[in-house]
C-alpha cells in the first residue's frame, strides 16, 4: 500500500508539473490562465509537501508545510476569481478581488505561522496546544469555508453559461464544461476530507493509513482528470471561444447588464426586423462558424446591447437559439438537395455552420425531435 501512494505521489507531481510547463509555454497568457498557474502550483506544493512527509525529508517538508497550510482557504477564493475573471476585462479586477484573501492572511497569522514555527521550536506553547486540541473543529471551518466558495462559483458558473448562449452562436459546452467539472471535484475531494474528519472525530482510537493521506490521494486522481479534460483545448485550459483572434479576453458582463433596460420604438422594432431577415436572406450569416453577437450587431447595423435586447424582447429567444435554428434548417436544405450527396452528415453541419459532432447532435435533435441520422432515414 505505502508503495502505491509512493507511486501516485510522483505521478501526480509529474502531471501537475506538466499542466504548469503547458500555461508557462502560452506566450500571451491572460488572466484566467494565471490564476489557473497559482491554483496548480499550490496543488504541486502540496503533493511535494505529502512526499517529502512520507519520506521524511524534513528540509524539503519544511520549505513546503506553508503552502499545504493555508491551501484549503486560498483556494477557494482563487476559484471563485477564476470564474469571474472569464468574462470580466476590466483592468483593476484582480485589484478589487483582493478582499475575498483576507480571510488567508488571518489564517497564515493566527494558525499557519504559530505551527511552522513549532517546527523549529520545540519549547511549550500553550498557544499551539490549544490548537492541537481543536484540530478538528479549525479543520471543519476551513472546508466549510472552502465549501462556501465553491458553491459560489458553481452559482456563478450557472450564470455565466447564460450570458454564453447569448453572446455566441458556438457555444462549445465541452470546453466550458470541462470548468464545471473542476469545481464539482474540488467539491468531492473537500467532501471526502470532511468525511475523514468525522471518522475521526467518531473514532479517534482508528487510524486508516498510517501516514497516508488519504485526502492527498483524492487530490492526485483529481489532477489527472482535469490534465485529461482540460489540457486538450486549443487555448490550454481556457475555452477558445472567449478569446478574441488577437488573443484578448472578451468583455461581455457589463454590456449585458444594461441591454435588458433598453426600450424601442415601433420604428426601430420593425427597422431591425426588416434588417434582420434581409441579412439573413442575402448573406447567411449564421454559416460562419464562429459569429457572435457582436458580428451579428455589426452586419444588421446595430449594437450587441440593442440587438440581444431585440431577439430577447421582441422575438421571445436568443442569439444562441436563432443561429442555430437557421443552421438547423439549413441542415435540413442540404439533405433534401443533390448538390450535398457527396457530403456526409457531419460534412453538412460544418457546411451550415456547426462546429462540432456533439453540439450539432443535441441542437438538432432538440430542434427537430429526432437524430440527424433518424431524419436523414425518415426524409
Amino acid at each position: 500500500m505505502k508503495l502505491l501512494f509512493d507511486f501516485i505521489l510522483v505521478g501526480g507531481i509529474l502531471i501537475t508539473l506538466f499542466i504548469l510547463v503547458l500555461l508557462i509555454k502560452v506566450k500571451k497568457k491572460v488572466l484566467p490562465q494565471k490564476l489557473l498557474f497559482l491554483f496548480f502550483s499550490f496543488l504541486l506544493l502540496v503533493a511535494i509537501n505529502a512526499y517529502a512527509g512520507f519520506h521524511n525529508i524534513r528540509s524539503l517538508y519544511l520549505i513546503t508545510v506553508l503552502f499545504d497550510d493555508i491551501v484549503i482557504v486560498f483556494v477557494g477564493p482563487l476559484l471563485y476569481v477564476y470564474i469571474k475573471s472569464l468574462l470580466n476585462n476590466d483592468k483593476n479586477f484582480l485589484k478589487n478581488s483582493l478582499a475575498h484573501f483576507i480571510p488567508v492572511l488571518l489564517n497564515f497569522v493566527i494558525i499557519t505561522f504559530p505551527y511552522f514555527l513549532n517546527n523549529f521550536y520545540k519549547g511549550n506553547s500553550n498557544y499551539v496546544d490549544f490548537l492541537n486540541e481543536n484540530i478538528n473543529l479549525i479543520r471543519i471551518f476551513h472546508n466549510s469555508y472552502l465549501i462556501f466558495y465553491l458553491l459560489l462559483s458553481l452559482k456563478t458558473f450557472v450564470k455565466y453559461q447564460k450570458v454564453m448562449k447569448i453572446n455566441f452562436s458556438n457555444f462549445t459546452e465541452s470546453e466550458f464544461l470541462w470548468i464545471k467539472k473542476m469545481l464539482i471535484g474540488s467539491l468531492l475531494v473537500i467532501g471526502f476530507d470532511f468525511l475523514l474528519i468525522l471518522f475521526e472525530v467518531v473514532f479517534p482510537e482508528y487510524k486508516l493509513l498510517n501516514k497516508i493521506d488519504l485526502t492527498v490521494v483524492a487530490m492526485i486522481i483529481f489532477i489527472m482528470y482535469l490534465g485529461y479534460y482540460g489540457v486538450n483545448q486549443s487555448k490550454v485550459l481556457l475555452p477558445s471561444f472567449l478569446l478574441k483572434e488577437d488573443g484578448e479576453p472578451i468583455d461581455i458582463i457589463k454590456e449585458q447588464k444594461t441591454a435588458s433596460s433598453i426600450n424601442f420604438t415601433e420604428e426601430e422594432i420593425d427597422l431591425l426586423e426588416k434588417n434582420l431577415r434581409n441579412v439573413f436572406k442575402d448573406e447567411k450569416p449564421y454559416l460562419d462558424e464562429d459569429l457572435t453577437l457582436n458580428k451579428l450587431a455589426g452586419q444588421i447595423g446595430t449594437t450587441d446591447k440593442k440587438l440581444s435586447a431585440f431577439l430577447n424582447q421582441h422575438l421571445q429567444t436568443t442569439f444562441y437559439n436563432l443561429i442555430n435554428k437557421e443552421r438547423v434548417e439549413s441542415v435540413k436544405e442540404k439533405l433534401n438537395s443533390d448538390e450535398f450527396d457527396n457530403l456526409t452528415l457531419l460534412g453538412i453541419a460544418y457546411e451550415s455552420g456547426f462546429k462540432s459532432k456533439t453540439s450539432f447532435n443535441r441542437i438538432f435533435k432538440k430542434e427537430t425531435g429526432l437524430s440527424p441520422s433518424e431524419y436523414k432515414k425518415t426524409h
